[in-house]
């Protein structure tokens, strides 16, 4: 199979509802025998047409007589993946986009071929001449489509954050940006960078987190010894802050109410040196095996997994948690750039819901701090509704708490993902 085919099957997958995009992706390499050179290539066509999704739709309407809505997906996705090669990857003839995308056509829709054929030839004649929407007319809709996010999200990250710093973060959410992982404090032997280097990966130490580095190429966890032996961990940088800013010590009982799949959970228990306790909650029971596997690879064994609705109070543990983390579900719309397929899944009648699912779960987590204790409040979105507003709303509702600071990570500016961390102290 080759990488064409590959990314078309991923993407059809995807449209069918029910999986995230890197599932599918790694779904149809699973059952198919594709090289390394083809997986690479399918992979950045994958993800290159889910970013680039509308803008590419905006421009295949421009030379299609039929609109993209009563199109079939097949035709569509074939479509996208044709001019995803004409007009981003330079390094593609557009004469093999056209063919190879004529020879897809012929295998998942043979009657439309010449459809296809005729849509795609027709681009590469006329690409000089797009005529993109009018920024002086009409500013959301122009970065709509030239960023291909939906417009709602565009108009609430301009009113949240200005119109230049919009454009900074829809820019960066299409960027491919390094992976980080986290060292295991527990398990420190000799010099990390160069465990590292002999498992393939090289890697940089971050300048402001203990214990995060930056990875540059690939990073494959399934082939590294020191992953298997429990020597770091994959998670964001901007992840990792959540957990320093928690404070944890050695000794302390700890409460983390959505814990799953345990990367500040485990980043908690190292922190403190593996002595205390922590109580983890998640409402899946297979996302809390995730925490209990990752637990033990990593030689933890203070922890706790429950499954649990984290929104209903555990009466005995009121008042008793010394550090509470409540990493609440959010949009995710500071993940965009590692996950594309939010940005097509999530709608904003959701908002007003996660809105109140974090209410919800504030409220219970303020119950277990005890005096003199900390909670930290995180999400991986940018949206104030889900943050600084809720964290004003926090605040009036709890009197007993103190704001000790809050921050909002943007990835243009910290290259992690976009965050927001909450610090409150109870009196």
């Amino acid at each position: 199979m080759n990488g064409r085919e590959a990314a078309f099957l991923a993407l059809i997958k995807f449209e069918r509802g029910g999986t995230y995009i890197n599932l599918a992706l790694n779904d149809v390499f699973s059952k198919n025998g594709i090289s390394e050179r083809e997986r690479s290539f399918a992979t950045e066509l994958t993800y290159g047409c889910l970013k680039n999704r509308l803008l590419l739709d905006y421009v295949i309407s421009g030379f299609s007589k039929i609109k993209i809505r009563k199109m079939s997906a097949q035709v569509r996705v074939i479509l996208e993946i044709g001019a995803f090669q004409i007009i981003k990857l330079d390094r593609v003839p557009d004469s093999a986009a056209c063919d190879e995308s004529v020879k897809l056509a012929r295998k998942f829709a043979g009657r439309s071929r010449g459809f296809v054929n005729g849509v795609l030839r027709s681009l590469c004649r006329g690409k000089s001449g797009i005529e993109y929407p009018d920024r002086a007319v009409d500013e959301a809709e122009y970065l709509s489509v030239m960023f291909s996010f939906p417009k709602w999200i565009v108009e609430r990250i301009i009113g949240n954050y200005g119109l230049e710093t919009c454009e900074k973060i829809l820019s960066a959410a299409n960027e491919a940006y390094p992976p980080y992982i986290r060292q295991n404090r527990l398990k420190k032997r000799g010099d990390f960078i160069e465990l590292l280097k002999s498992d393939g990966i090289s890697a940089e130490p971050d300048p402001e987190i203990e214990g995060c580095f930056k990875v540059f190429g690939s990073l494959n966890i399934f082939g590294s010894d020191t992953y298997k032996n429990g020597l770091f961990t994959i998670q964001n940088r901007s992840s990792q802050a959540a957990a320093l800013a928690l404070d944890p010590k050695p000794g302390m009982f700890v409460i983390d109410m959505c814990a799953a799949p345990g990367g500040k959970t485990t980043h908690i228990a190292e922190i403190m040196e593996n002595r205390g306790e922590i109580r983890a909650f998640d409402v899946h029971e297979h996302k809390t095996e995730l925490i209990k596997a990752a637990a033990e690879r990593l030689g933890i064994d203070i922890i706790t997994a429950e499954t649990r609705d984290a929104s209903v109070p555990v009466s005995e543990l009121k008042g008793k948690a010394d550090r509470v983390l409540l990493d609440a579900p959010c949009s995710g719309l500071g993940v965009i750039h590692s996950k594309p397929d939010i940005r097509w899944t999530r709608k904003e009648s959701d908002i007003e819901e996660l809105v109140k699912i974090q209410s919800a779960l504030l409220d219970t987590a303020a119950k277990y701090v005890k005096s003199g204790g900390i909670m930290v409040y995180s999400t991986c979105t940018i949206l104030k509704a889900e943050n600084e507003r809720q964290t004003e709303r926090f605040l009036e509702k709890h009197v007993g708490f103190r704001l000790v600071s809050q921050k909002t990570l943007l990835t243009h500016e910290t290259g992690g993902s976009g965050f927001y961390i909450a610090k409150f102290a109870r009196d």
